[in-house]
């Protein structure tokens, strides 16, 4: 699985579609316990606009690419 998001490298997805609170962020690195993302556009006060943000795959992490 880990390489098929390695491909998703550089790439902007939503986080958690269908979430009541819109996240959307660009793919920086996929590791074995998560990825990182560069927030690009959010309505949540947890994911802000530049900055970078760690999901654990633990966390049952979902998203789709834009």
């Amino acid at each position: 699985m880990e390489k098929v998001l390695k491909s998703l490298i550089g790439k902007e997805v939503q986080i958690y579609p269908g979430d009541s609170d819109s996240k959307f962020g660009i793919v920086t690195s996929v590791g074995p316990e998560g990825v990182l993302f560069k927030i690009t556009k959010s309505n949540c006060n947890n994911y802000v606009v530049g900055k970078q943000h760690f999901i654990s795959y633990s966390s049952r992490l979902s998203f789709s690419e834009i």
